[in-house]
């Protein structure tokens, strides 16, 4: 039998039973300092904060007469403290913000000890609280930690109170400089200076408001401000489902001239501000030299002209060969103005690579046009030639991509849905400006919503890094043999991780990141001073960027080729150092690309994780496809309805995902000098793994793969049966099982856990010889919206025909306000060896075929 007749095989529909209970976690046991260091300790920062209010009161008395102001307080705590929202609501005029972790290096008041109660070196957890206060609450809280520290009790309302008090490293203001820190503001600011500007744009994002007259007043209070400084507002976003309020702001220049607590611009120093942000940071890397005119192709128009893939990218060229009659672009913002014909490259080679990808490969284009929305317009304020592409400093992205999407499923004005067909958008641009740190972006929190809200998978990049490579010793690196070289060049991305962080909005949740793989289909051979750094198989490539994601999620979550990124040596700086190589020849992934004079038929060669993302988005438009048909031919097809299959291709793109050999090659080179590879190191690299697409469209004689969706509510799990095939009993083969669940998750914003469905299954270890436990660590795999479990052994076992193995998906609520329910997608692999003489395929299909003919219709 040929594999393309071995399909996927549907789960009968999934039994309700009881949800299994939740692991216990014991959190590390925190050493706090003793009641009296306490108390010299705070009470003096507690003073602090009383004298420098009234110093902030009568530093904005001029500007807001008759207004109480208020400033943020920022409790960081070591550990957590349950129940503290409640405590704030205890006292008048404190208002909760938000929750977020952080942690601290240890020190003689604060730290971690091990079981037997020894001293432990390493980072302390904690929270930071954010409150909003005003003047009498704050006095009230003075009163409170005399009356703690002086030994009396508290009021039983306020018992937390004691809590925080005990275990409070500092309490202080949200700064000044804290309005700009991980904002790359001031890089920004520079770089605007450098250009002659004397006015900039910028975004204020504020602290968001549930209440909608206070929102005003903010939004008020901070216009003004605004105006005082000889700015203005342009534009006002309000989302009260991702907690977003926003301003698009411009001023001079000189307003930022002195960034610190002692500035005298009342506008850096107000409360009511969370950041302070460029804007026009999403942008692509501009590429070097002429494209290349290739022979004029001809392409028979798609059939079906409903789109199933949505491109927010910059504008392609309609009119090219390679994408003539394949492209639904709608514009309403007439960003097309902006454009000259050869300036428009990333959205040309975005579109190139979704429908034929690599065209060195010579692929079949997708069945259907690729819905395409603008986003992004040239930058000319650079000398590069084409302009690097942008989103606009006249709109703020969160608005820009809101409406983008609300246009195409809920429609706009009076205008119905543009593209309601679509189950996939594909978002190759990212924040430069926005690494991810701790706090979830309201990019991400906005694709996080829109996904649960309209059942759209996005699939991410996670954004490329263009610093250079540096090491010390010049003469070193260019003695260096190429295999040293790239060893070297993994230890530099592995020390320097923290620079290397995932950009927004790749941290979303519901979304589906992808990362870089330095490889591709052109061929190429190595001279001159173009270098290829990374000559180590399957490896990323050095212009990823790598994880984790929130509260140490897996992130990204898959990688796909990217193309050879090289890079050129330079000893400017005094240290052997490597500089991204721009140019549009190959090695590369051949892409469709404006020519000069009106070509139609150019191509270059382009790299990056953008590339890897258009290739995975490639993947999930044919597993759509795969998916309806399956729907119509095969037993119980019945059960996958639309609103499933952007899960199920989320799932199945997972599922197809596996480290290979990769932990063997990055544990030779980095040795001992890096623990805990499997929890830390690979999974913040290669996320699950690299994508292997033979293993998600069909099945072999040796694998059956299962594919199941439904929806739960908080409290409730369904029950699958995998059932064994009769002619492993008692073999010592090797088997591998794999799982992978996903769903898209509901969110609550102002909630530290953030995601509000936790969905999960226990794999069944030490069941049917299945021992080892591979990849990606059992807790890490927990943290996201995807689990993904591989288990194997060659145990021989004993079981009795018509055994199966038991999976049950579970749902709780974890951020709190769970109320609707919970859509998820199953994928399920059972496999030996191919070449064994066991019929897996053929054995679990016949098992499972009567339970589908005795479902009721």
């Amino acid at each position: 039998m040929e594999n393309a007749q071995r399909p996927l095989i549907f789960f009968p529909s999934a039994n309700l039973v009881k949800k299994e209970g939740k692991r216990k976690y014991r959190p590390k046991d925190i050493v706090v300092p003793e009641e009296e260091r306490q108390r010299n300790r705070l009470i003096p920062q507690f003073q602090r904060l009383i004298e420098a209010f009234e110093k902030k009161r009568m530093f904005f008395q001029q500007d807001m007469l008759g207004i109480m102001p208020e400033q943020v307080l920022v409790f960081e705590t070591a550990g957590s403290i349950e129940g503290f929202i409640s405590a704030v609501k205890k006292i008048k005029g404190l208002e909760w913000l938000v929750e977020w972790e952080t942690e601290f290096d240890p020190d003689d008041d604060f730290y971690k000890v091990g079981k037997n109660g020894e001293r432990l070196d390493k980072p302390v957890d904690g929270r930071l609280f954010l409150v909003m206060s005003d003047q009498q609450a704050l006095q009230q809280l003075k009163s409170l930690s005399d009356k703690y520290f002086g030994g009396h009790k508290l009021p039983d309302e306020f018992k937390k109170w004691g809590d925080l008090f005990k275990h409070l490293r500092t309490v202080r203001y949200w700064s000044v400089i804290d309005r700009f820190e991980g904002t790359r503001f001031l890089e920004t600011l520079n770089d605007w200076i450098g250009m002659g500007k004397s006015s900039i744009r910028f975004e204020v994002e504020l602290w968001y408001q549930k209440n909608n007259e206070k929102r005003k007043v903010y939004s008020s209070n901070i216009s003004n401000l605004i105006k005082n400084s000889n700015g203005k507002v342009l534009r006002e976003c309000i989302m009260p489902q991702i907690c977003y309020h926003a301003l698009l702001a411009e001023a001079p220049v000189e307003v930022f001239k002195e960034i610190s607590e002692d500035t005298n611009v009342r506008l850096l120093q107000a409360g009511e501000v969370m950041f302070f942000r460029p804007v026009g940071q999403a942008t692509t890397i501009p590429l070097e030299g002429d494209p290349v005119e290739g022979e004029k192709k001809i392409f028979e128009k798609p059939r079906n002209t409903e789109p199933l893939v949505a491109v927010l990218d910059g504008l392609p060229l309609e009119n090219h060969d390679w994408l003539r009659g394949r492209l639904i672009v709608d514009d309403p913002d007439e960003f097309q103005e902006s454009y000259q014909a050869d300036e428009r490259v990333h959205g040309t080679a975005m579109a190139s690579l979704i429908l034929h990808g690599e065209l060195d490969d010579n692929l079949k284009p997708l069945s259907r046009p690729l819905y395409v929305r603008p986003i992004l317009k040239p930058n000319r304020d650079t000398r590069d030639n084409p302009p690097p592409e942008c989103i606009p400093d006249d709109v703020l992205p969160v608005d820009l991509l809101h409406r983008a999407v609300l246009r195409m499923f809920a429609g706009s004005g009076t205008s119905g849905p543009v593209a309601p067909t679509v189950k996939v958008i594909n978002l190759s641009v990212a924040d430069a400006a926005r690494p991810f740190s701790r706090i979830i972006s309201p990019w991400a929190r906005l694709l996080d919503w829109l996904s649960y809200e309209y059942k759209v998978l996005f699939i991410v990049s996670a954004g490329n890094y263009v610093e250079d490579i540096v090491f010390d010793g010049i003469e070193h690196v260019l003695r260096m043999p190429k295999d040293q070289l790239s060893e070297e060049v993994l230890k530099c991305i592995c020390r320097h991780a923290a620079d290397r962080r995932i950009l927004s909005p790749a941290e979303s949740i519901n979304a589906l990141t992808v990362g870089a793989l330095h490889e591709d289909s052109s061929l190429f051979v190595e001279s001159g001073r173009r270098m290829d750094i990374m000559k180590i198989n399957s490896m990323i490539s050095p212009i990823t960027r790598i994880g984790f994601g929130y509260k140490r999620s897996v992130k990204p979550d898959v990688v796909m080729k990217g193309g050879r990124q090289l890079y050129i040596f330079n000893d400017f700086t005094g240290k052997g150092s490597f500089t991204i190589n721009k140019s549009n020849k190959a090695p590369g992934q051949k892409v469709a690309f404006p020519g000069h004079q009106g070509n139609t038929s150019s191509f270059a060669y382009t790299r990056g994780t953008s590339n890897a993302t258009a290739l995975t988005t490639r993947l999930a438009h044919e597993l759509c496809e795969m998916l309806y048909e399956l729907r119509e031919t095969q037993p119980h097809g019945e059960q996958l309805s639309d609103e499933f299959i952007p899960i199920l291709v989320k799932a199945l793109i997972v599922h197809g995902a596996s480290w290979r050999n990769v932990y063997e090659k990055i544990e030779k080179i980095l040795g001992n000098e890096y623990k805990r590879l499997r929890e830390k190191i690979v999974p913040r690299l290669f996320g699950y793994g690299v994508i292997d697409s033979d293993r998600i469209f069909y099945c072999t004689e040796q694998r059956a793969t299962l594919i199941g969706c439904g929806k739960l509510r908080k409290e409730q799990a369904h029950l699958y049966s995998v059932p064994l095939p009769p002619s492993l009993s008692s073999k010592k083969e090797w088997r591998r099982l794999t799982i992978t669940l996903a769903w898209f998750s509901p969110i609550n914003s102002g909630n530290l856990k953030y995601r509000q469905a936790a969905l999960y299954f226990e794999p069944p270890v030490n069941q049917f010889g299945l021992k080892a436990r591979e990849e990606v660590d059992a807790n890490a795999v927990r943290r996201g919206t995807v689990q993904h479990e591989i288990l194997e052994g060659n145990q021989a076992i004993p079981f009795m025909n018509g055994e199966a193995i038991e999976i049950r998906v579970n749902c709780r609520e974890d951020a709190g306000g769970l109320k609707g329910e919970v859509p998820y997608a199953l994928v399920v692999s059972f496999e030996v060896k191919e070449g064994v003489n066991i019929q897996v395929y053929e054995e679990i299909r016949n098992l499972i075929a009567p339970r589908v003919r005795i479902q009721p219709s």
